[in-house]
């Protein structure tokens, strides 16, 4: 099963570098070394966002 996932990934990178025009490894790196840091720093900043707004509403509460 695991095998059959990793390989259908492996499809799906190569068929979107055919599809762009690139190659197989620059769409590897796009994705796993420049877009899952930006996702991962952009859900960090929605975190910390949101908690600021839940403290703000916690402490009108309180009043």
């Amino acid at each position: 099963m695991i095998d059959y996932l990793f390989y259908l990934c492996v499809d799906i990178l190569v068929w979107i570098a055919n599809f762009t025009g690139t190659s197989y490894e620059f769409v590897n790196i796009v994705i796993f070394v420049v877009g899952y840091p930006l996702f991962a720093i952009a859900l960090l900043l929605i975190i910390y966002f949101q908690y600021k707004k839940i403290k703000k509403i916690e402490h009108k509460l309180d009043l």
